[in-house]
């Protein structure tokens, strides 16, 4: 009688010995086991990573211009207008501006920093500028070559971390009345970090918060 499907006959006993029985195999195959786990541990926590030193989320690095012919000194506001039903109990902006920037929220100096790759971002509490309806957050910032980025992430404590961040829905204005009457133009968009020269800018020590506003 023919065996039944997926029993098969009995193979015959190997000679000699087996390869598992051989040392150097056995530690090549334990090796290569070991390297696929770091690989995949060492993916799982890059994945984490990115979540923790991300600490602007979805930001984008903008700027006024792509188009720079020759250093010189620039400036511009960039704005952004967003609506909330009730005034925030909690708000913080994040804010990197190379090399410098102020934050306004509507037309109120909330403060600002001069700041270089490698600086953590400055921290601003906001939820007392902020009110019910429409809200411009204004960034004046600039360099004095004419090339640099701007990031800005704002968390409110009713819708949550990242709540509001820089892309390209903002508008750029080089005129400063922007700041009360909002950009005329599209920011050029940089892209989200980590990216050179900022690689990923980190949130500063507790007693430095308030030191370069």
């Amino acid at each position: 009688m023919p065996p039944e499907i997926g029993q098969g006959r009995e193979s015959p006993a190997p000679t000699g010995r087996s390869l598992w029985s051989r040392p150097a195999f056995a530690w090549a195959y334990g090796l290569a086991v070991a390297i696929a786990a770091f690989a995949a541990v060492r993916a799982t926590l890059g994945a984490h990573a990115d979540r923790e030193y991300s600490r602007t989320g979805a930001a984008r690095w903008i700027w006024y211009s792509r188009d720079v012919r020759e250093p010189r000194a620039l400036s511009f506001v960039a704005t952004r207008d967003v609506v909330l039903d009730r005034t925030p109990m909690r708000a913080t902006a994040k804010v990197f501006g190379d090399r410098w920037h102020v934050l306004w929220l509507n037309g109120r100096r909330v403060g600002g920093a001069r700041q270089r790759p490698g600086d953590p971002l400055a921290l601003y509490e906001v939820a007392q500028y902020l009110r019910p309806g429409v809200n411009r957050i204004a960034i004046e910032s600039g360099s004095d070559t004419g090339i640099g980025g701007l990031l800005f992430s704002l968390d409110v404590s009713e819708w949550g971390r990242d709540a509001v961040v820089s892309d390209g829905r903002w508008s750029v204005d080089p005129d400063r009345r922007a700041i009360s009457s909002g950009g005329r133009y599209r920011p050029a968009v940089w892209g989200r970090p980590p990216m050179y020269p900022w690689r990923w800018p980190q949130v500063p020590r507790p007693e430095e918060v308030n030191s370069k506003q």
